[in-house]
């Protein structure tokens, strides 16, 4: 399933309301259960009616522990406030010419431990694979994870509000169905020839090792350095300088989580199965919360 940051292509809101919930139960093909949100922002953005230049705040109050990974279509994060498990709440906003006013499309992932049925493990997977019992594989896994994605959204501004001043990411687009994964991330506020450095952190908030990071042509450049340039060196900071010859309102850069493949010696897991090779996603809520906005003189 592709995730995307820029317009949702969808029919407009004004025109036919839109209202669709989904949510999917893991399973031993697909083990991250999750949920898809396409809402009327109108209706559902709470007292402001749209994210547009607006502070909306997302949680989810039934999950027994924060998702694996969030989206919000075509919206710009602006951090994430740690709570409780289940209860932290993503930060995001919506710019005028770069976000879709007229759709709330949210997409979340779980971790797979969270998409069993109590008491169950993933130990209890392999086991009924060792004796020859998959037909009854499924029985471990929740059927209904509509409580998962219950949702508390509310979005707040005031007459005349502009957008927040500032540098800001969007998604971190990915596959969740790939194994060796490329994150594109959108960048919206950076002034002409302005360096910004970005250190990568996972969904708990721990730095995420990268690799072979690089600027969309046009864009802007990722200066030498950034991510793991080397197998005897790890890290997760990406300095990234705008191209002053680019007048767009976004930039774009990508990169790579670090795996056996690309870059074994910062790979920290060791492989001992197929379905034992996972990675911690990385976060764009926690990586928006750590960010150092640039002083500025105006």
């Amino acid at each position: 399933m592709k995730v995307f940051a820029g317009f949702v292509v969808a029919v407009s809101a004004i025109s036919n309301r839109i209202e669709e919930k989904n949510a999917w139960p893991g399973n031993d093909n697909a083990r991250y259960c999750g949920c898809n949100f396409v809402l009327d922002p109108e209706v559902h953005a709470g007292p402001a009616g749209t994210y547009i230049n607006s502070t909306c705040t997302l949680s989810f109050p039934f999950a027994p522990e924060d998702p694996h990974f969030v989206s919000v279509a075509s919206a710009y994060v602006l951090g994430r406030d740690r709570i409780t498990p289940g209860n932290d709440v993503f930060k995001f906003t919506g710019f005028d010419q770069v976000s879709n006013p007229d759709v709330l499309d949210i997409l979340v992932f779980y971790e797979p431990q969270d998409c069993l049925k109590p008491g169950r493990t993933l130990q209890d997977i392999d086991d009924l694979k060792e004796q020859g019992r998959d037909s009854e594989i499924w029985e471990v896994f929740q059927n209904d994870t509509s409580s998962m994605c219950e949702i508390d959204l509310k979005c707040f501004n005031e007459p005349g509000d502009q957008p927040p001043p500032g540098v800001y990411l969007g998604n971190f687009n990915y596959d969740i169905a790939r194994s060796v994964q490329t994150y594109t991330v959108p960048v919206y506020g950076l002034e002409q020839a302005e360096t910004v450095t970005f250190e990568i952190v996972d969904y708990n908030n721990k730095d995420n090792w990268c690799h072979n990071a690089t600027s969309h042509e046009g864009h802007g450049l990722v200066l030498p350095g950034s991510c793991s340039p080397s197998n005897e060196t790890c890290g997760n900071k990406i300095t990234y300088q705008q191209n002053e010859e680019h007048f767009g309102l976004l930039e774009y850069f990508q990169f790579e989580p670090v795996s056996p493949v690309n870059s074994p010696g910062c790979w920290d897991s060791p492989l001992h199965k197929l379905h034992e090779y996972k990675w911690q996603t990385p976060s764009p809520w926690d990586t928006q919360e750590n960010f150092v906005q640039p002083p500025r003189d105006n």
